[in-house]
């Protein structure tokens, strides 16, 4: 197996708490803990990406910038990747390009994502302008890679071909220059239910377009050109439950690399008896929903604002019927039978990882310093985690996370399939002989089976908890601090 995936997995323990700006004085306890980690890994503290990018070279931070307030009350701790961690990586970067390279951090938020709240709330302008102090020669770029954005739920998009002939030449030149359109073709892990394509579907967003993109034998992506010319992608998620795919890490993170959300099928329409992966029974009132729900995002775009509201109203009234008559409210794929999101997830990986134009090097440090259980990822309940988890291949760091969340391996497809799909490039050791490197936070190592992992005993998403497995206490508790308050 080449080093581009190695399936090495470390895990430094930390105290599960943030500092606040600014970032890098003594005891913060994020630099701690990258510090035991990079060690852990055989790196050198001071400099861990030494020999991985160059003076003048170009890095690529991708966050978990998915949302820039959590709905449930909470604040974004739990929702999106900690602007510490992310100022400590950028530090390291700019040591390894002596200060004199390119980096860019970036991200597609979901389209209702109000992009500068969030960066203020999430203090990156403070962040940047103590990098910049650090590293004046440094150029720092922080890019939101949407294509298609909505303010507040209900305002126009600001980008996309349906828009005025400026705003379509803004569209065009933004399309040809900073983004490739990739297309797998028969490769895609999509190929296999290709003959659902037609019903392939993502929220909120225009049906037809998803049609153009997504047919048997063409699969279509819209990727950031970043990913092309970086020499070093860094990808930072956060940890957190995931109503749609049981778990969002390393692999899930990377639907953020693609520019137009209407090139990702996130399920297919329809029950599961039917055919689909939506919700379960067949239902003569959310099969009506449904269709009204496509014409709706068929047509947004080109509604006026009280349309729009009229809509949303309707749309919410029938919902709730049809909840009535079936007694379910699994919609949108968001349950354990999810076929669908599994396969995008592995195909955006393969694109980042195995084109011939893929960056030299790829690797994963996960923010679960406070990760996020329950109804993630856009609701997400703050849980303590404290940890860091990292290494090369995807696939085996969000193996050790849904081990470490509860889950039961076998049961999240994302994983799962990454493993053993007979298409999967990350595919290494079984699970059944890996083992994970520990670093406590003492700085005392050990080395344990995957299976030996203590249960933090993350909160599961509704449809998920079929995925949970008993709980049974596994390491010391005091390396584990989501452990050691309970």
């Amino acid at each position: 197996m080449s080093a581009l995936v190695d399936p090495e997995v470390f895990v430094a323990y930390s105290s599960p708490e943030y500092l606040c700006m600014p970032f890098g004085t003594r005891g913060d306890p994020v630099l701690e803990a990258l510090t035991r980690l990079w060690d852990l890994w055989g790196r050198d503290p001071d400099n861990p990406f030494q020999g991985w990018v160059g003076r003048g070279g170009s890095v690529l931070l991708k966050p978990n910038w998915v949302l820039h307030a959590n709905p449930n009350g909470h604040d974004i701790e739990s929702l999106v990747t900690h602007s510490s961690l992310l100022f400590h990586i950028a530090d390291f970067a700019a040591i390894a390009m002596q200060g004199e390279g390119i980096l860019v951090i970036g991200d597609a938020p979901l389209q209702g994502c109000k992009f500068e709240t969030l960066m203020a709330r999430a203090r990156v302008p403070e962040m940047i302008e103590a990098l910049k102090s650090r590293h004046p020669k440094l150029q720092v770029h922080v890019e939101d890679w949407r294509l298609t954005l909505m303010g507040g739920g209900t305002e126009s998009h600001r980008w996309g071909p349906d828009r005025s002939q400026g705003e379509r030449e803004d569209y065009e030149a933004r399309f040809a220059r900073d983004y490739d359109l990739v297309d797998l073709g028969p490769t895609s892990f999509l190929e296999d239910i290709a003959e659902y394509s037609d019903r392939f579907r993502v929220t909120q967003y225009k049906p037809s377009r998803m049609k153009a993109h997504h047919a048997p034998g063409r699969h279509e992506y819209l990727v950031t050109s970043r990913v092309r010319t970086s020499d070093l992608v860094i990808n930072v998620p956060k940890m957190k439950t995931h109503i749609k795919a049981g778990l969002t890490g390393a692999m899930k993170n990377l639907v953020g690399i693609n520019g137009h959300k209407e090139y990702l099928p996130h399920h297919i329409r329809g029950s599961h008896a039917e055919g689909g992966d939506c919700y379960d029974r067949p239902n003569a009132l959310r099969s009506l929903f449904d269709e009204a729900y496509d014409r709706f995002w068929e047509r947004f775009a080109e509604l006026p604002q009280g349309a729009r509201i009229l809509g949303h109203v309707a749309l919410s009234l029938l919902w709730r019927a049809s909840n009535l008559v079936a007694r379910e409210s699994t919609s949108a794929g968001s349950w354990s039978q999810n076929e669908t999101i599994w396969r995008t997830t592995l195909d955006l990986n393969h694109i980042l990882y195995f084109r011939d134009c893929s960056p030299r090097r790829v690797l994963t440090v996960v923010d679960g310093i406070v990760a996020g259980e329950g109804e993630g990822p856009l609701e997400p309940v703050p849980k303590p985690a404290g940890l860091l988890v990292a290494g090369f291949n995807p696939a085996y760091v969000d193996a050790v996370l849904a081990q470490l969340m509860g889950y039961n391996v076998s049961r999240i497809p994302t994983v799962y399939h990454a493993v053993y799909h007979r298409k999967s490039r990350f595919a290494g050791p079984s699970l059944e002989d890996f083992n994970v490197r520990l670093s406590d936070k003492s700085g005392k190592r050990r080395e344990v089976p995957i299976r030996n992992l203590d249960d933090l005993r993350f909160e599961k998403p509704r449809y998920w908890r079929r995925a949970e497995r008993p709980y049974r206490p596994r390491i010391e508790d005091e390396a584990h601090p989501a452990l050691a308050r309970s």
